[in-house]
């Protein structure tokens, strides 16, 4: 599977990406792959069954998911259901099933590892002051300067880091 051109091209784009063509071909390969794993044959309609449910149910996950499903799987080191020990695309869809939470599972963790990292970023009270920068409009606001309709015109975080850089901060300067 390592040396198919094909899935390396593919590996890591969403199945519904992927042209039918060269997810069929995909496909077979995976289910050749676990068919070898499992000792057993698979013949076209299988194959065409399991492209199907594998475009309707999992067209979300990446190619890469897809063959572990497969060889993970064959090999039995997925959760094991009674009754699920033949390559067939009930079996498959379980085996999709189980991989695609946790590809859902890692795809929460970079996206709560990002959210927390933007936080971080945006948010170093340390180094850039909000708070002086949300008085300085509170301020223009009393001064008349400043209305509800314009507030958002003065950019919050570029007036904080002109406060910490001790830049002369005038209404003018930040209003846009």
């Amino acid at each position: 599977m390592e040396k198919d051109e094909k899935y390396q091209v593919y590996a890591n784009d969403f199945v519904r990406n992927v042209p039918g063509d060269i997810l069929k071909h995909l496909i077979n390969l995976f289910m050749f792959e676990a068919a070898i794993n499992m000792g057993c044959e698979v013949n076209d309609k299988t194959l065409e069954r399991t492209i199907y449910y594998i475009q309707k149910d999992y067209g979300y996950i990446p190619v890469s998911y897809v063959a572990s499903a497969f060889i993970q799987g064959s090999l039995g080191k997925l959760p094991h259901v009674v009754g699920m020990t033949k390559l067939v695309p009930k079996t498959i869809h379980y085996w999709l099933g189980e991989v695609s939470m946790e590809y859902n599972r890692a795809m929460a963790k970079k996206r709560q590892k990002d959210k927390e990292s933007d936080l971080i970023i945006a948010c170093d009270l340390h180094k850039i002051p909000f708070g002086q920068a949300i008085i300085q409009k509170v301020n223009w606001y009393k001064e008349g300067k400043l209305d509800d309709d314009d507030w958002d015109r003065i950019e919050l975080k570029a007036l904080a880091e002109a406060i910490a850089r001790k830049e002369e901060i005038t209404f003018d300067k930040f209003y846009k």
